[in-house]
């Protein structure tokens, strides 16, 4: 019973030494596979050009199996990416010292062409013709025929002074010395504008209108010797007067019988 207690404390010293010296054994080989993985994962200095000499060999990335303790670890967080700020490798090859690297010939950039300016024709402007305002025909004012009244010949002076001149009086122009009421020294436009209303005052007005009328016109109701005989007689009494100066009016108004 002793014996059997002995060789089973012999077997747990051997274990416990067993694995005493694997574990020496296992700790130094990991440390030097830690060393040189990352001696292969060297993170070159930016600050440097270049990397160190010597470390040619590729990094190299363990992978691991599915059968050993690392199972569902992940692999190093910049395996298969330059690591952040080192050198990173320009896929582009650099041209060789002391050669010719030729270079793909440069595309033109085409100048865009600028657009001439199209050249603007003005129409020609078109003349304003102002045709102005249509004038309205003057309707001819038709001349009247005698014989006139005493108020056309009153406005129209230029015929008495052609007939007898400016200084005709009534008593020349009738071949009377003397004339009561007005008297015979008054010029024809005077006796014509007089403004009594007796019988002599109409006498004179009426009897130059037709002394006037007789001298233009062949077919006045009456000659010049019988308007100057007339008047001569009405003189007598302001009733005659009136009375001849009324035929005379009707005479120097066209309601008379014309001389034939």
């Amino acid at each position: 019973m002793a014996k059997q207690r002995s060789n089973q404390s012999s077997r747990i010293l051997w274990a416990a030494f067993a694995a005493l010296l694997l574990q020496n054994l296992v700790i130094p080989v990991v440390s030097f596979a830690f060393f040189e993985e990352q001696k292969n994962y060297y993170t070159p200095d930016p600050h440097t050009g270049s990397p160190p000499t010597g470390s040619s060999t590729p990094p190299y990335h363990a992978t691991p199996s599915h059968g050993s303790g690392s199972h569902g670890s992940k692999p190093p967080a910049n395996c298969g990416n330059p690591p952040k700020g080192g050198h990173h490798h320009d896929p582009t090859p650099a041209s060789p010292s002391g050669g010719y690297y030729p270079h793909p010939p440069s595309t033109p950039t085409p100048t865009p062409s600028t657009p001439s300016t199209p050249t603007i024709v003005t129409p020609p402007t078109t003349p304003i013709i102002d045709p102005g305002t249509p004038s309205t025909p003057a309707t001819p004012t038709p001349t009247p025929s005698p014989p006139f009244t005493c108020d056309y010949w009153r406005t129209h002076p230029g015929l008495i002074w052609g007939l007898f001149g400016w200084w005709g009086t009534v008593g020349g122009a009738f071949g009377v010395a003397s004339a009561p009421g007005l008297g015979s020294n008054m010029n024809l436009l005077q006796a014509l504008s007089n403004q009594h209303t007796d019988g002599l005052g109409q006498l004179y007005r009426e009897g130059t209108a037709s002394l006037l009328n007789s001298m233009v016109s062949k077919r006045f109701s009456y000659s010049t010797t019988q308007v100057k005989n007339n008047f001569a007689t009405a003189l007598s009494s302001d009733e005659a007067a009136a009375a001849q100066a009324q035929l005379f009016k009707l005479a120097n108004e066209g309601q008379l019988k014309p001389r034939a």
